[in-house]
């Protein structure tokens, strides 16, 4: 009967996880296709929209530039003073100033910009001229990858808390260049800077997601249909499956506490202690953590037998839970070696504890009558959210401060 029934949950388990798995492969693949057509799409967008840019810088610098009337938009450029004819006037009378391509595509983009179109546009150099044209970090680095060869350069970025979709080619000196550009040593077939167009993923982004959420509801219905098949199957295994998990449970917590104490052991403290830590650093709350060590186990051992030293150290995990609260963290993680890590506890709090703690030691000396006192040595050190230091390095610390008062117990007895 117990065969049979291992077969028949292996074959349900089988035809959940297959099931899952077909289902969950053919989802991830859709989504996938899904991500990377509209990344297709946003490469695209910016492809033209860096082609439509190149054309109108070539059209500009064809015609070595264009004049227009000067306004309070578009004055001088005083980038061009060494341009003979920079300024003119026409036979009316009326002021026209050059517009070199660079500054015409600036002022392409900025009207881009202003008007808050869903591409942005911006061209620059590692050497500019105007040095407002300065590359942003990613611009510097894709300029840098064209000085290696690279012909081209995208990726998804976020600018301004938005992501967008940003392509990057370089801009080669052409003939036509270097009337602005002669002087900064450049010749034909250098590269000069770059173009970068950015698209605004947003609104791609609304559509996909709206098909990701079909084809993921899609898929869960089918997903769900399938389920409804193993339905009278599962309940079947659920009986068993709580009394795994209870089992599984007990063995946990067995191999996170210690036998003779009944506190955490290493382990266990060691994986509470750094939830503990990782809280505190997010929160910014204090913490204490004092290493103690149980003065002359060994003695006790050697002369009155281990069975007087474990009560010796069970007594001692005793003494930490009466005066801790059950939120700290109290554990033996090594032979007389016990921590507590005393959460949401500023550092002039500590003394009070410590006094507590040793008030409850000097009343369990008063009333039992033993060879010996029960006597912890002990080291204190804080936890600083502002300087945050790992477990290791605190029980080092506790350790090393603890090591100094034993060392003035052992001088002074």
């Amino acid at each position: 009967m117990e065969a049979l029934s291992t077969h028949f949950r292996f074959l349900v388990w089988f035809l959940v996880v297959g099931e899952t798995m077909v289902i969950g492969v053919s989802l991830a693949w859709n989504l996938g296709q899904i991500k990377q057509k509209f990344l297709e799409i946003a490469r695209a967008q910016a492809v033209i929209t860096l082609e439509k840019d190149v054309i109108s810088r070539h059209w500009s610098a064809d015609h070595g530039g264009v004049y227009v009337p000067m306004t309070k938009d578009t004055p001088t450029n005083p980038y061009l003073a060494n341009i003979p004819d920079r300024d003119i006037k026409t036979p009316a009378g009326k002021t026209l100033t050059l517009i070199n391509p660079a500054y015409m595509m600036r002022q392409i983009y900025e009207i881009e910009q202003r008007e808050g179109y869903t591409f942005l546009g911006h061209i620059t150099s590692l050497n500019p001229i105007r040095p407002q044209n300065a590359p942003d970090p990613w611009e510097r680095k894709a300029l840098e990858a064209f000085e290696r060869g690279k012909t081209e350069i995208s990726t998804l970025k976020t600018i301004a808390g938005k992501e967008y979709f940003r392509l990057m080619r370089p801009l080669r000196v052409e003939e036509s260049c270097l009337k602005c550009h002669a002087s900064q040593g450049y010749k034909e077939g250098d590269i000069r800077g770059g173009i970068s167009v950015s698209i605004l993923m947003e609104p791609l982004l609304t559509i996909m997601h709206k098909r990701i959420y079909q084809f993921t509801i899609s898929h869960i219905i089918l997903w769900l249909i399938g389920l409804g098949g193993i339905a009278l199957i599962t309940q079947f295994l659920i009986k068993s499956e709580k009394e795994r998990k209870q089992a599984e449970e007990v063995i946990h917590n067995q191999s996170i506490t210690d036998e003779l104490t009944n506190l955490f052991n290493r382990r266990g403290f060691f994986t509470l202690a750094e939830q503990q830590l990782q809280i505190a650093r997010r929160t910014g709350r204090e913490m204490v953590l004092l290493f103690a060590d149980l003065d002359k186990l060994k003695w006790i051992n050697d002369t009155l037998g281990h069975a007087e030293g474990d009560r010796a150290l069970r007594e001692a995990a005793k003494i930490l839970k009466n005066t801790f609260r059950k939120s700290d963290i109290i554990a033996r993680i090594g032979g007389d070696e016990f921590v507590v890590l005393a959460v949401e506890t500023p550092e002039n709090n500590a003394g009070i504890l410590m006094k507590h703690l040793q008030e409850k030691m000097d009343a369990y000396n008063s009333k039992e009558s033993m060879p010996y006192k029960l006597s912890l040595s002990l080291g204190v050190v804080r936890f600083d959210p502002l300087a945050p230091a790992t477990i290791d390095e605190l029980l080092t610390q506790a350790d090393a401060v603890m090591y100094e008062q034993k060392k003035g117990k052992n001088s002074s007895a």
